[in-house]
């Protein structure tokens, strides 16, 4: 598998005549293709509507024209191998003279090695010129790119005094791990706000890069940066899904790269609502020691054409990215529904569909994808298969002895010993009760205990269990349709009664 920047130069050294761009880090595609050209021996011109077409590098009298028409006839009467860097190309890409021009000069470039680069954010390369065109996406800065701007920064703002850098290798490394996921400006600027407010880089600097991350991805509208410091011991119940994950804890590891094991793909966690599914993935990661991000699957559509297909790209991207990582996507039913894929949406479920399923099959980073689920039959059968994910778990209402131990993880948080409390009474009077319904419980219970001037104790909650009529009831013939298509097809998350 080629790495990313070598694909690109391997696509110029092919004499590709036209390589479209998506990046909006446009100094650091210059900076990239500068350095491939020079690698190559072949100058890099590059021009603007503002600059004219210029040398890269030079400040000289730009002596060529600046507009777009003048510029490709200066490329064309270039004789030798070049590369031409257009910013902005994309603005006149709708026009037919300049894609007639862009034509013109692919045939041109396709006898020799010259390569017309276009550059810029989110670009959608026009039919006409699919055939001549070749798309590469400009990838996120690596590890080894984020330390030396970190190097630089620090360098940058030293002065008379020097930044002071409180932090070990182990901390600097969450630093940058923080930073992952975001573009150079981004990091960058991340970086400059931690350091300028007291000329220092310390623990709580990290926090605030992490912060800086979560409004970024935020920003984005899809994908979702969740700090998460449950452990699988404060989740209960689940106990195959939890020796299930115990065996893999160490999957991505490479010791277990050494001992011939992949890394696992994912799990999806089909359920009643409120039994616990989201709440198992912040637990993964956390045990995992992995960033957790969130897909939020039904925000993905957009009004705009081609929009809806760049918000899932971006996400899966993004992700990539930062692995190893767990990738939650909640609810998946609402934004690859079955249903939904019609040509009542111009076919844009079925693409969506088909970029996640591909991406599924083939990713090649450790991205562990949790997937949860309520309307399994809403679903296309392609997007279960194995290959895609390692296991279907069922998330059945907890049993008696899982009923307990939610009880007693959830009265410890609100600072209760579960000694003082009957326990198994309590469990046997939630018979039907899911892990969000036991949670509410105690809240409201609380609430009773704390109105009426005394300690929560075991009768105020059965009193409020009893008050309280639970999903299984209310809902009782989606509950049982649910269970009996499980039967057979998943493996039980919990322990069967």
């Amino acid at each position: 598998m080629l790495d990313a920047h070598h694909e690109l130069e391997v696509l110029i050294r092919a004499r590709t005549p036209v390589v479209a761009i998506h990046g909006a880090d446009e100094q650091r595609v210059e900076g990239l293709l500068r350095g491939m050209a020079h690698r190559m021996g072949m100058p890099l011109y590059v021009w603007s509507i503002t600059q004219g077409l210029r040398l890269s590098g030079s400040l000289g009298e730009v002596n060529r024209g600046t507009t777009l028409e003048a510029a490709f006839a200066s490329a064309q009467r270039t004789s030798r191998e070049a590369v031409f860097l257009f910013k902005d190309l994309q603005t006149w890409w709708g026009d037919p003279q300049t894609t007639r021009q862009l034509l013109d000069l692919a045939r041109h470039f396709e006898l020799d090695r010259r390569t017309l680069i276009a550059a810029g954010p989110d670009l959608e390369v026009p039919p006409r010129l699919q055939h001549v065109c070749a798309s590469w996406r400009l990838p996120l800065p690596g590890p080894g790119e984020l330390r030396a701007l970190a190097d630089r920064v620090i360098k940058d703002f030293s002065g008379p005094v020097p930044v002071r850098v409180d932090l070990d290798e182990a901390g600097f490394q969450t630093l940058l791990d923080g930073l992952c996921g975001m573009t150079v400006l981004e990091a960058e600027r991340a970086l400059c706000l931690a350091v300028a407010d007291d000329l220092a880089l310390t623990s709580e600097d990290v926090d605030d890069v992490l912060a800086i991350k979560r409004s970024v991805l935020r920003e984005g509208g899809v994908l979702e940066y969740v700090v998460s410091d449950l452990d699988l011991t404060e989740v209960g119940g689940l106990a195959n899904l939890k020796a299930w994950l115990a065996k893999r804890q160490e999957a991505f590891s490479e010791r277990a790269k050494e001992f011939g094991l992949e890394p696992p793909k994912g799990v999806v966690l089909l359920g009643v609502q409120g039994c616990g599914k989201s709440m198992a993935a912040k637990a993964i990661a956390a045990a995992w020691g992995m960033p957790l991000l969130r897909l939020e699957a039904g925000r993905m559509y957009d009004k705009f054409i081609g929009e809806s297909d760049k918000h899932l790209d971006k996400a899966l991207a993004a992700a990539e990215h930062m692995a190893p990582c767990v990738l939650l996507i909640d609810e998946i039913e609402k934004g690859f529904a079955q249903s939904a894929s019609s040509d009542a949406d111009g076919g844009l479920s079925r693409r969506l569909l088909g970029r996640l399923l591909g991406w599924l099959q083939d990713r090649r980073a450790p991205v562990f994808v949790v997937a949860t689920c309520n309307d399994i039959e809403q679903l296309p059968p392609e997007l279960m298969r194995k290959g895609r994910f390692d296991e279907i778990f069922f998330v059945d209402l907890p049993i008696a002895a899982e009923r307990g131990a939610i009880l007693a993880v959830h009265l410890a948080r609100r600072g209760r010993s579960p000694d003082r409390f009957d326990l198994d009474a309590l469990a046997a009077a939630a018979e039907g009760f899911s892990g969000a319904e036991l949670e509410q419980a105690i809240v409201a219970a609380l609430y009773n205990a704390f109105s009426a001037g005394h300690e929560l104790d075991t009768e105020t909650l059965l009193e409020e269990l009893g008050a309280t009529q639970p999903l299984s009831v209310t809902r009782s013939e989606a509950v049982d349709a649910l269970r009996a298509w499980a039967q057979g097809r998943t493996v039980p998350a919990g322990e069967t009664p």
